[in-house]
């Protein structure tokens, strides 16, 4: 039990957010634990000092917890006029999810306030880099796994009575509804259909008739153009008879 609970402490309270790709292309999995950075300046100072000691985990730099708010359903109700009750009835938008994480890195016996200068310069620069690579994050929750997740801000909610100073900050994760590997494999697949030569049969976008195909609209739209088509016809008919 006690190792199971030192290895939930480690994913989920020392270690849950994992950049992937970006700054991480190079690793091999491609994937790189913020733990490996937030630790780098406590393990060399450690060393220097003669006091290293991380056989605890309450010894690290920081510790995760999520935060109030997270989504793990997030729907939105259409508000635009409906054709019939059974659209209206399945007419949801899905929205992003949003996961904030907050990370309280106070001042203890292995991360003093160099180090903790030193630990958030770093990291700072290492998420510039990552968010400029395109890369995105891994974030594990006790209730989900969230992943192709974007930072999109980091800030410092470090409340007035606390005695030291930016000591709490808020990570605002964001998954968006696609994701960039997503969209290029959705593109990828219908350019090596042409380079096949394949037929594209689909012309769903190309005009709004054809990707209301045939439902029920679709055909109430079919017959009224097919009217106006003979209407056209017949004036046009009449038009010609009376000599004008």
């Amino acid at each position: 039990m006690a190792i199971s609970r030192e290895i939930y402490r480690l994913g989920f309270q020392i270690s849950p957010v994992i950049f992937c790709d970006g700054i991480a292309a190079g690793i091999p999995g491609g994937m790189l634990p913020v733990v490996a950075i937030t630790q780098s300046a406590s393990f060399v100072s450690g060393l220097l000092s003669g006091a290293f000691n991380l056989t605890s985990l309450d010894k690290y730099f920081c510790h995760w917890r999520p935060a109030q708010g997270g989504t793990l359903i997030d729907y939105d109700i259409a508000r635009y006029p409906f054709f019939n009750q059974a659209v209206a009835a399945n007419a949801l938008l899905a929205q992003p999810l949003r996961i904030p994480m907050m990370m309280s890195a106070p001042v203890n016996e292995n991360t003093g306030a160099i180090t903790k200068l030193v630990t958030l310069s770093a990291l700072q620069s290492v998420i510039e880099a990552h968010s400029n690579l395109g890369g995105t994050y891994v974030v594990a929750t006790p209730a989900a796994f969230y992943s192709g997740c974007v930072l999109k801000t980091v800030s410092d909610v470090t409340s007035g009575g606390e005695p030291l100073p930016q000591s709490q900050w808020l990570w605002d994760f964001e998954k968006p509804l696609i994701t960039q590997k997503e969209a290029a494999n959705a593109v990828n697949s219908f350019l090596g259909k042409l380079d096949s030569g394949d037929k594209v049969n689909s012309s769903a976008w190309t005009n709004t008739f054809s990707a209301l195909g045939n439902t029920a609209l679709g055909s109430g739209i079919s017959g009224v153009a097919g009217d106006l088509t003979n209407v056209a016809g017949k004036i046009t008919g009449l038009i010609g008879r009376l000599g004008l």
